[in-house]
This record gives structure tokens, sequence and C-alpha cells, in this order.
């Protein structure tokens, strides 16, 4: 977007959120933001209500198009979409007067995401994430954030959701280390389905939900090496059983010689473990945080 027109926004009251910058013109709603693909393109959107003489409106984007003031436009459900060409002699806010003066002559009206009401409306928003909405349903959302915030976090119900999540994500760790080789996606695997599995238990994303959940990919982790070991085991030993194996556990792992010949395999599968998962729990970290300062905000445009 051009300096001229971010510039052109602000002094109109224009909220950034996130890539988008939304605002009010003369009473109705916009929403504009770069078209990413392009250096000297928006995107523009509104809500626009039903409306028996919507015809004239897309006749006279027609004659935008035409006229290389817009490259194409679209209509999904009620938002209307335009591709806008940024011009040095027109700065965005008088192209939205001009579709403002459109709209006013076909009696339209911008409409709630939610409902079909056309009045009181307003822009919610949580910090990420915006909607046009209607007083009753902005209060509404207002009332469900709250009531989910209040909510408790049964962390023991989500750490064994996790553990049981983790525990089935590292069948591929077993299966890859089975054959001798590591691979990160087989730690991706596991916190994958660790966190999946917190999140089908409802757990809420938390700093501590977060430490709970390595707590379960690391002990899917170790499972899966003593699997793997086990794997290993049988190999030379044809009669050797799982509870016979358990048993023996104690005596090798007093064994120095035998735990030193394991050190690089330990080595390269907690190398491996950690470039699978530290990608899923940073982003999850990350999402904890902002979780923590979210509200929901009702825009004064």
């Amino acid at each position: 977007m051009k300096d001229k027109n971010v510039k052109n926004l602000e002094e109109n009251s224009f909220k950034n959120i996130w890539i988008d910058w939304i605002g009010k013109v003369q009473g109705f709603y916009f929403d504009v933001q770069d078209k990413q693909d392009s250096e000297d393109e928006l995107i523009i959107s509104f809500n626009f209500a039903q409306n028996s003489q919507r015809s004239r409106l897309f006749e006279y984007f027609d004659s935008l198009q035409q006229n290389d003031k817009i490259s194409e436009y679209s209509l999904n459900q009620n938002v209307i979409s335009i591709i806008y060409k940024e011009k040095e002699e027109e700065n965005v806010i008088e192209f939205l007067k001009g579709i403002v003066t459109k709209i006013i002559e076909i009696d339209g009206k911008c409409i709630c995401n939610n409902c079909d009401c056309t009045e009181n409306l307003a822009y919610y928003t949580n910090g990420n994430k915006f909607s046009l909405l209607c007083n009753k349903c902005g209060e509404d959302l207002e009332r469900r954030f709250e009531l989910d915030q209040q909510k408790e976090n049964n962390y023991i119900k989500g750490f064994f959701a996790s553990l049981i999540g983790a525990l089935i994500g590292s069948i591929l760790w077993i299966i890859i280390g089975s054959l001798g080789f590591f691979a990160s996606i087989a730690g991706l695997a596991i916190s994958f389905c660790a966190f999946k599995g917190y999140d089908i238990a409802k757990g809420k994303l938390t700093r501590t939900g977060i430490i709970l959940n390595v707590i379960t990919i690391i002990i899917a982790f170790l499972f899966a090496q003593y699997a793997v070991l086990y794997i290993e085991f049988m190999k030379e030993f044809k009669d050797m059983t799982l509870l016979g194996f358990i048993f023996i556990t104690p005596i090798f792992l007093k064994d120095l010689e035998f735990m030193q010949s394991l050190l690089p395999n330990i080595g390269l599968g907690i190398l491996f473990i950690f470039l699978g998962s530290h990608r899923t729990i940073s982003n999850n970290y990350k999402a904890a945080k902002n979780a923590e300062n979210l509200h929901i905000e009702k825009l004064d445009l």
C-alpha cells in the first residue's frame, strides 16, 4: 500500500488490525488490505445487504473496470470484494466516497456478519480478528467470550489426553527407529498428536498447558526409544519377551559400557525430537501468550 494511502486511512480514523485497515466512510464500513501478489493493488471489501437495485451498483463497478480503476470485483454471499488499482492522482478514501455515493443512490446498507440486521453496526475485534456486528450479536460475542474465559481448565484430563495422543504419535517413531533411522517427521507426529489430544479434551491453551504437553512429548519420546531398544534386543535374542526385557532393564542401566554405547542413539534421538517438535511447541506457546491478553473490543471509529 502506498504511503499516501496509509496516511489517508489513518487520518480518517481507520484502524490497523494485522494486515487489514478497517473503518467507515459516511457511515458505511470498509476493510482495506494489500493484495499480496501485487505492489499497486488493494483489496477493498464491505458487507452489503440484499437490495433490489444491486445491479446498478454492479454496473458502476463495470464502468470502474472499463476506466481501469479496478481490475475485478466479486460477490461472496453478502461480501463484495473489489481489486482497486492505486493511482497517484487519487487516494483510497476518495475512491471509497465514490462507492458510498452510489450505495446511497440505491438505498444500500451494510449488514451484520451474523444476522440480517442493518442498524447499529460496529466492528468488534480480539486484536487478531474482527467482525462487523450489530449490537445484539456484539453483546452475544462478548458474553460468550467472558463465559469461555471463566471456564475452569481441567489440566489432569488435558494431560492424559495429551499423553495418549503423544503415545499414538510415537508409533511412527518406533517404526522408523526399528529400521535403524531417525526422522524429524516422527518428532512432529508426536508433538502434533500430543497437542491434538489436549485440544480434543478441551484443554485451554495456557503456559501451564504448554508445559504439560512438553512433558507428554518427552514421555512419548522415551517410550518410543525404549520400544526401539526392545525391538533391537529381539533381533539378537529371539526368545526375549517384553516382560523379560523389562526385568533386565535395571541391569543394563547399571552397565556403564552398555549405556555409553547408547549415547550416540540417544543424542540423535534428542536432536530429531527437537527438530520435529520445536516449531509446534513454539507456535502453541505464542498462541498461549496471545490468548492470555485477548479481550473483545468494540471499535470506536
